[in-house]
């Protein structure tokens, strides 16, 4: 036993002894080798820095290099020997160290980022502040020789060592470390960079592999990625924007970009400054040595002079023909567009004409690298497999996106963008597969030429885009597909982000620029003034009313303040030239726990009544942006979604399925029926003429099929209205919820099957017992002011003595208790008589023995007290009084129960024991329940259900807490 060593032989612990040190020194040898390639890798990426330098200062194909900076590389020389030296003493000294626990300085840190402890920031997951400089090292060395950025990151000397300090900045507060970078700059330094998602994912993929290859875990790699997947708005929205405004331009007709290029004697000026430029520029001019320059020039200009909207004069081969073999990249091809954008800046030509260029010449990128086009292109294949293959055929897609749309549905996060009407729920989820097989490299069905289009006025940003994403990664793990299969599924659906989000990115985007540069004061006046914005909160409030979603926030007594102070609010923020004196938003959100879902639909109505009221799509997208700014405030207490949890509860079979389905329900209630009829706690709710047991059984089966998720054929409206009338009470329905346990476990139910069936049953309580609880408390209340009234229009003794006349002609024909009044019915009839005018409010006449040496020996039950207590409430009906006295009597005369049965008032309910030992004892005693009391208080605090009953002053929750563990000990 691990917790009793010395119970083993000596040899048996010596083994154990020896393995420990094998592991051990693994675990350290292992640490080591982390840290020399860490070490390593900050030497070597400034040995690669001195190398650019050097290599772009040299001359090539018999040109001019730039100058080079002797200085500094002496300087980075110097510093790279001294580093060496300083790591081969760490060498040396861990050598000599040998067995006695010593390292590489620093392994001890590595060792413990062997494990990953997500409590800790990612900063300090990641590594630190040298793991975190050497990352950025090793990202902008690979990202150099990554053809898909290495434009974007080819620069002077000085320029890329400001990069790199930049990043390793940013980096270093973005991941919860010294906040050394100011993020309201990251926007601003990218916006007309022309960044796209395929540049920001490449750049994820080499920052990946770089943390990987540093030995940071890759728990912590993940998190790091997606936490990045954050600044995607802020890098590449400058470019979504220019290119979506571009795009749309273009629509209209070419014929104008041509005219704005000049013309043709245009285009050919433009041509010619762009080949002054690559003359001069080192990075392609190698691609023109040797050729016919001149030729190639007037092909292009030719070739563009169509491209741009002139005239269709071009005659030469096909651009993947022309380009063949030749190996170009990416990063060609981006230096060629910068020599075309920095060619047109210099003619003079304005920023959205050179836009629209670029978006003319973009398309080319694919035919001039011979890279297919289409979803089928993003396909990755591994080992000569396509990921359709990889993934399991069209059905295993199918079956993802079943989970990952069901997932969707129980996301907060996107929820409001899926659940739309079960009519179009089918298609879309059809149209998903389509989309998915063919980008997997399956047969493309789906024309993706729409999705921009579909997409374009929805709200979608990147946040959602990442939330789906989320959900198709945890439906295919759940179908146990392999995470390397899954990622590389992830990376090709991140292809379409852009057709998705554009919309929503561009529009509001220059919603908020317009926002930003003029102000809100027009919006105001476009609005209609006060007026306007009345008429739209009178609407919006309408609006609200009939949205399920959320309508139960804009009801009840309050709502008429609840609308004042909001409408003074969105007054103020369309630009109303008055002051909000309300709360602030984040203290009036605080309890509420409202989600993304429901923010959502507040939006959503908030777009649909100003529309109502005239408002044009450019205004209502100004308002959406302002009104975007509230969510953090509002979503105070937003909560961490768990996707996994959610489509495990999803994609799990239905408790009806886990029961047998129709049949095993209709068993269950069958055999439940049949065990109440002998149950002397319910039997008499139970005990009926055959043709209405056959309408009860049949009932009971349709409803508890449909609760169970099976198919709905029973109202559960007529529930409450049909118990109403029957005193149910607690007791009798936890009487029926045993029975039911009772019944699940001798067929066979699993132990979770049961319990899931029971939980769903504990809310059907309230609907069964309201109408008892209700009348008894009532009826309770009136017998506290005392029982002389009761007495009184009861028709004091000479009333209830008529009334007991009326029982025992009802009790002596009932064949349930009969048998117990005809033994002696005069003495018995004259005895209950005194008894019950004393308890009914009458004199203090009985004298008798106590009731429990009474019935000690009679074999008297609930059953038959029931029956009493229903003889006796039909004599009262007889007699015509009223149903609120009968609810007095009944609560004056329930107490009696426990005696007649010879139960203590006092004591604990007998379920609590078993094999002679009370619930708390096989609790296991005191300080368990005191532990689990303090563990269920700290996740009602956290469970937004009961949370307003629950956060309280310190001082006061502990006093709860005491009590809650008082009541408890008692009750077990």
């Amino acid at each position: 036993s691990p917790h009793f060593p010395f119970l083993l032989p000596p040899f048996a612990r010596k083994i154990m002894a020896d393995a420990s040190k094998v592991v051990g020194a693994v675990d350290k040898t292992y640490s080591d080798i982390q840290t020399v390639k860490t070490r390593m890798t900050g030497v070597t990426g400034q040995l690669n820095q001195l190398k650019v330098a050097v290599a772009t200062a040299l001359p090539t194909d018999g040109g001019k290099g730039s100058s080079l900076n002797v200085a500094f590389v002496r300087q980075q020389l110097a510093k790279a020997k001294e580093d060496l030296a300083k790591f081969r003493e760490a060498v040396r000294d861990a050598a000599e160290k040998g067995d006695t626990g010593g390292g590489v300085a620093g392994g001890g840190g590595m060792r413990k980022n062997m494990k990953d402890d997500k409590t800790r920031t990612l900063y300090e997951r990641l590594g630190g502040d040298l793991n975190i400089e050497t990352a950025v090292e090793m990202l902008y060395n690979k990202s150099l020789q990554d053809s898909r950025v290495r434009s974007f990151f080819e620069k002077n000397q000085r320029k890329m060592m400001n990069i790199r300090k930049r990043m390793y900045q940013f980096m270093s507060g973005f991941f919860g470390g010294p906040a050394l970078y100011d993020m309201a700059n990251l926007k601003p330094a990218h916006y007309h960079m022309n960044i796209t998602d395929y540049h920001f994912d490449a750049l994820l993929d080499v920052f990946q592999a770089s943390l990987l290859e540093l030995g940071v875990h890759p728990d912590a790699t993940k998190d790091a990625i997606a936490a990045c997947g954050k600044i995607r708005k802020d890098v590449t929205t400058g470019c979504t924007v220019r290119m979506e405004l571009a795009a749309k331009n273009m629509e209209k007709g070419k014929d104008g970009l041509f005219k704005r290029m000049g013309g043709e004697e245009g285009i050919a000026q433009f041509m010619d400054r762009v080949y002054d430029l690559i003359q001069v520029d080192n990075r392609i001019k190698s691609w023109f040595s040797g050729k016919n320059y001149q030729a190639i020039k007037e092909g292009q200009r030719v070739y563009l002079t169509e491209l741009l909207g002139g005239p269709k004069i071009y005659k030469g081969k096909d651009l993947v023909e022309i380009h063949k073999g030749m190996g170009l990249s990416d990063y060609e091809f981006d230096c060629f567009l910068g020599n075309c954008e920095k060619a047109m800046s210099g003619l003079g030509i304005e920023d959205e004409t050179i836009d629209e260029a670029i978006v003319s010449m973009e398309p080319v990128r694919n035919a001039l690298m011979n890279r297919a086009q289409g979803l089928a292109a993003h396909s990755k294949m591994v080992d000569g497999q396509s990921i359709m293959e990889r993934f399991g055929g069209e059905m295993n897609v199918e079956s993802v996106v079943e989970m990952m749309y069901s997932g969707c549905l129980g996301d907060p996060r996107v929820r409001f963008y899926f659940e739309v009407n079960k009519d179009k729920i089918q298609g879309i989820k059809h149209k998903m597969t389509q989309l998915m097989v063919g980008a997997f490299g399956g047969p493309v069905t789906y024309d993706d030429s729409k999705m921009r289009q579909i997409h374009y006025n929805m709200n979608i940003t990147d946040y959602h885009f990442d939330a789906v994403l989320e959900n198709f990664w945890c439906a295919a793990e759940l179908m146990e597909i392999s995470n390397a299969v899954i990622s590389d599924a992830v990376e090709v659906l991140g292809k379409v982000r852009q057709m998705v989000t554009a919309g929503c990115t561009v529009r509001l985007e220059i919603a908020r620029k317009k926002c930003e540069s003029q102000g809100t004061d027009g919006l105001y006046e476009s609005l209609g003034g006060q007026q306007g914005l009345q008429t739209f909160i009178d609407k919006l409030y309408e609006t609200l009313a009939v949205d399920e979603r959320i309508k139960h926030y804009f009801s009840g007594s309050k709502v008429d303040a609840i609308k004042k102070s909001q409408g003074d609010y969105l007054a103020v923020m369309f630009g109303a030239p008055i002051q909000y004196d309300g709360r602030p938003l984040d203290r009036i959100h605080t309890v509420m726990s409202i989600s993304d879902f429901e923010f959502d639909a507040f939006l959503a109505c908030c777009a649909t009544a100003l529309r109502a009221v005239g408002a044009d799509a450019t205004n209502v997208d100004e308002c959406v942006v302002l009104l975007e700014t509230a969510r953090r405030d509002v979503l105070i207490n937003r909560r961490p979604h768990d996707v996994k949890k959610t489509q495990e509860a999803a994609s799990a079979k239905s408790v009806y399925e886990r029961l047998g389905g129709e049949m095993g329900v209709t068993n269950m209630v069958e055999t439940m029926y049949n065990q109440a009829l002998e149950d002397t706690r319910i039997r008499s709710f139970f005990e009926k003429n055959k043709a209405k047991v056959t309408t009860i059984k049949k009932k009971m089966a349709q409803f508890m099929g449909g609760i169970f998720g099976g198919p709905v054929t029973y109202d559960t409206n007529d529930l409450r209205p049909m118990h109403y009338g029957m005193n149910v009470s607690d007791y009798h329905f936890d009487a029926i919820l045993d029975i039911i346990r009772g019944v699940l476990k001798e067929s066979g139910a699993k132990p979770k099957d049961i319990t899931d069936a029971l939980l769903i049953l504990q809310p059907v309580r309230a609907d069964v017992t309201t109408g008892f609880t209700v009348r008894m408390e009532m009826a309770r209340k009136n017998v506290e002011k005392g029982k002389d009234q009761m007495f009184k229009r009861l028709g004091g003794s000479e009333g209830i003595t008529t009334l007991m006349d009326q029982f025992f002609n009802i009790g002596t024909t009932d064949v349930r208790i009969k048998e117990f009044l005809l033994k002696d019915k005069d003495r018995i009839k004259a005895g209950m008589t005194v008894y019950i005018v004393e308890m009914l409010g009458g004199p203090k006449a009985y004298k008798g023995k106590e009731l429990g040496e009474l019935h000690q020996n009679l074999g008297v039950n609930d059953y038959h007290f029931d029956a009493f207590l229903a003889d006796f409430g039909r004599a009262l009906l007889g007699a015509g009084h009223q149903d609120a006295l009968i609810d007095e009597v009944m609560v004056s005369l329930e107490p009696v129960r426990a005696d007649v049965l010879g139960r203590s008032r006092d004591a604990a309910d007998t379920s609590v024991m078993k094999d002679g030992k009370p619930l708390l004892e096989r609790y296991g005693g005191d300080m368990n329940l005191e532990t689990v009391v303090e563990s269920m208080y700290d996740k009602l605090v956290e469970d937004p259900r009961v949370r307003f009953h629950f956060e309280k002053a310190k001082a006061k929750q502990r006093q709860i807490r005491r009590k809650m563990y008082q009541y408890l000990s008692g009750a077990f």
